[in-house]
């Protein structure tokens, strides 16, 4: 049975979605080829143009890759990071009327402030902090050591203002919550 379109752009939208079905498809069949001949040694018994699909899967991820999603610059050139959703509603600038894959925040700092993320530093060793963050919410937590090394420890949510962290050894460092 045929599609009914309500209008032209739910045509355009619909034939955009199956050429990048199709592109993605192609792609998939492409490589499995390929890792037939490497892994097994089994060649392709008709032309089979990897490059090509290649080509044509990374042009459409980049295609599709245009958002309007706020992100936030880093100290580091070229390097952008997109804020929790909480913090994106304040966010000093938003994305022009034509998506670019990246919109830049000018003042990540004041972001940052608006309590969607949490630090708290030990200059005591101790293996068990207790953090009081108060953003009512369970946050992830990343934990570094005074060489600003991961550190794993065992997290356990007293309420949604505090946790617990208990770490197998003593030392000091600093808890980052979001």
């Amino acid at each position: 049975m045929p599609t009914t379109h309500t209008s032209n752009s739910d045509y355009k939208k619909e034939q955009a979605l199956i050429k990048r079905i199709n592109t993605e498809q192609n792609f998939a069949q492409q490589v499995y080829v390929l890792f037939r001949e490497v892994k097994y040694g089994i060649s392709p018994c008709c032309y089979s143009d990897f490059e090509s699909a290649v080509l044509k899967k990374s042009l459409c991820d980049w295609q599709n890759a245009a958002s309007n999603k706020v992100v936030a610059s880093t100290e580091i050139e070229g390097e952008f990071v997109e804020p929790l959703a909480q913090i994106n509603l304040k966010a000093s600038m938003s994305c022009p009327v034509t998506p670019t894959n990246v919109c830049t925040i000018y003042d990540l700092e004041d972001l940052l402030e608006d309590g969607g993320t949490y630090t708290q530093c030990f200059e005591v060793a101790s293996d068990e902090w207790i953090i009081t963050h108060n953003l009512g919410s369970y946050p992830s937590v990343t934990v570094v050591d005074s060489a600003n090394t991961t550190v794993v420890g065992n997290v356990e949510y007293i309420s949604t203002q505090q946790l617990k962290i208990t770490f197998s050894a003593s030392f000091s460092g600093c808890a980052f919550l979001n």
